[in-house]
């Protein structure tokens, strides 16, 4: 009877380890898959609740009761989000960020390569080859650039080079 009575103690023992080791494994993998699915998005909703986690974290580490830390990542999390991220979609969304969809200087700018089709406006796209490499090209400029002419890549968008004749 007396080893009956150890092992149960052993079983309680364990039973108090185990849900304070679960709740701080909890809290951890929600701060991580958070972070990982804002850096996927972008959208700034996750970051918020997985800084709301952070405090609940602690708790769990001082063995506070789980449902409270689950009131309060609830708690914080909407606070958070209410507070600061519009200013963060402010911040981010109109200052600093370059938008991809516009011509831009990029690894071809100022290369030289040679017209291998008439380049015209963007209406009338040519083809220059530069490093041996055929690419679709436009120019800003009124005249068409003719067949064997020499250019130089001002910017690109995509695949398409805004050239100049040198």
């Amino acid at each position: 009877m007396a080893a009956t009575g150890v092992r149960s103690e052993g079983v309680r023992v364990e039973r108090g380890l185990i849900l304070p080791v679960m709740a701080v494994a909890f809290w951890l993998v929600i701060i991580l898959v958070c972070i990982f699915a804002e850096i996927h998005t972008n959208a700034f909703i996750t970051v918020f609740v997985a800084a709301g986690a952070i405090i609940p974290f602690f708790l769990a580490l001082a063995s506070v009761n789980f449902p409270l830390q689950a009131i309060l990542w609830v708690v914080i999390s909407g606070v958070l989000l209410a507070a600061l991220r519009p200013a963060a979609l402010h911040r981010f969304q109109h200052r600093g960020v370059i938008d991809l969809s516009a011509p831009s200087k990029s690894s071809m700018t100022n290369l030289t390569g040679f017209v291998q089709d008439t380049v015209g406006d963007e209406g009338h796209p040519g083809l220059v080859k530069i490093k041996g490499e055929l690419w679709k090209a436009v120019s800003n400029s009124a005249d068409a650039i003719p067949d064997g002419a020499q250019v130089i890549v001002r910017k690109s968008y995509g695949t398409t080079l805004w050239v100049e004749r040198v």
